[in-house]
């Protein structure tokens, strides 16, 4: 699930960006992603085919959270 998420964020990091926006796996239907650090997503993940009604609202969230990192 998202695997291009985790090889684009291993790419940026190790160009030593600053990486912001992790977040819970909670509530996601998955069995395994790269996208996965320390037990968290490296970003915000929309899971349009299976729960697309959850995405709205998690993208309100994660632009929140964003806010508070610093990075908006």
């Amino acid at each position: 699930f998202a695997d291009a998420v985790g090889e684009l964020y291993d790419l940026f990091e190790a160009a030593g960006a600053n990486m912001v926006g992790a977040t819970s796996t909670d509530g996601y239907e998955h069995s395994d992603s790269k996208a996965m650090r320390d037990g968290k997503f490296v970003g915000l993940l929309c899971d349009e085919d299976n729960q697309y009604d959850l995405s709205e609202e998690r993208a309100k969230s994660w632009v929140e959270q964003l806010k508070s990192e610093g990075a908006l």
